[in-house]
């Protein structure tokens, strides 16, 4: 597999000539986001490296980083390298696609949180507000403090389905708990800004959060950045007496932990999109304390290796996919880095949310509907 990054719209065309297939991505902020960005990207690359292992087949994979304003810039370009796939996570693509797959109508196009119609083009969509209703439940049922936290990046509607889904789970395992929610802005910086993420947390913090949930792209970091670099907090008030004190009875605490934190309590943040439970390790040690509660896991990595997986096997269709949790297209992490924080007991509880959420049985609210 060659890997052609461009930031500029350059002459890439002549790189493609003697392969098997051509794949793009197109990304409208920083590729190694962390989360986004990054899950769709490694779809990508796990779909190009089994296609060369299984198939012996010559694949490149050409990417464009650039901005909203010039995702079309970057399509046209790897379309007319003959790429038989573009996928373009993220909802600002949305109008680029809708005007770039009418010029290419033999290259496939996948648009991911957004939808637009056309004979080429797949729009796959998510139901982010039951994944974050689970990771939100965790959260309230272990929060000690009975004040959890959300940090979204830019303050858009898929974002507040985020945020509202977590709301709902937290307050549907303790209606008494808090949910303080902040957004790093209004424009794409709001992306890309993990100082002014740490800000927001550092201030949550500060009134009470123990658990922060980051749905904020590149800016996620920051929060992630605070909970591990911050450590732990000191009660000011007394804690409820939730299932995460056994948890922690049992956990061995790394050595900078029981160096600063004695007689206090560890902060943990949820990552999101991918399984950001092992950024909460930091002692290379999965079996001492982590930070990393748990990760809402939206599987955009699933629809781009689908999609280039159907395109070779000459299935590829048009249309819209929605994903949720009756698809497995979202739900919450639960590895080696975090299974001893989880009590064997929510884990129950959780299976039984998720059949009645599947069911139809309890409804989430999906912010982008009401």
């Amino acid at each position: 597999m060659r890997i052609v990054t461009t930031l500029l719209v350059a002459a890439i065309i002549s790189l493609a000539g003697a392969q098997d297939y051509v794949f793009g991505i197109v990304y409208d902020s920083q590729k190694f986001d962390g989360s986004f960005n990054e899950s769709t990207w490694r779809g990508l690359e796990l779909a190009v490296a089994d296609l060369e292992a299984d198939f012996d087949l010559e694949v490149d994979l050409l990417e464009f980083e650039g901005t909203p304003d010039a995702s079309a810039g970057g399509m046209r370009t790897i379309a007319a390298a003959g790429a038989e796939l573009i996928v373009a996570p993220g909802f600002r693509h949305a109008d680029a696609i809708a005007s770039v797959s009418a010029e290419f109508p033999d290259t496939a196009f996948v648009l991911i949180d957004d939808v637009r119609e056309g004979p080429n083009i797949r729009s796959v969509v998510f139901k982010e507000h039951e994944g974050s209703f689970l990771v939100g439940y965790i959260a309230g049922t272990l929060s000690q403090t009975g004040v959890v936290a959300f940090v979204g990046g830019m303050d858009v509607p898929l974002i507040r389905a985020f945020n509202l889904g977590y709301e709902e789970g937290v307050k549907y395992a303790c209606p008494d708990c808090t949910v303080l929610s902040n957004y790093v802005g209004v424009t794409d910086a709001a992306w890309n800004d993990p100082v002014r993420a740490k800000e927001l947390a550092t201030v949550q913090q500060a009134q009470g959060a123990d658990i922060i949930y980051a749905a904020a792209g590149g800016s996620g970091d920051g929060v992630i950045q605070f909970v591990t670099e911050t450590m732990c907090f000191r009660p000011t008030a007394p804690l409820r007496e939730t299932a995460l004190a056994d948890q922690l009875a049992q956990i061995e605490p790394y050595t900078a932990y029981a160096q600063a934190c004695a007689g206090a309590q560890p902060l943990f943040f949820i990552g999101v999109d991918r399984n950001q439970n092992p950024d909460g390790d930091t002692d290379g040690n999965p079996a001492t304390l982590n930070h990393g509660l748990t990760s809402m896991l939206k599987r955009v990595d699933v629809a781009s290796y689908n999609a280039v997986m159907d395109v070779v096997n000459g299935t590829f269709e048009p249309g819209t996919q929605v994903l949720g949790l009756a698809e497995e297209g979202v739900g919450f992490a639960l590895d080696e880095y975090n299974e001893a924080l989880i009590p064997s007991d929510l884990l129950v509880e959780l299976e039984v949310i998720r059949d009645m959420i599947v069911s139809g049985q309890l409804v989430v609210t999906d912010y982008r509907t009401q």
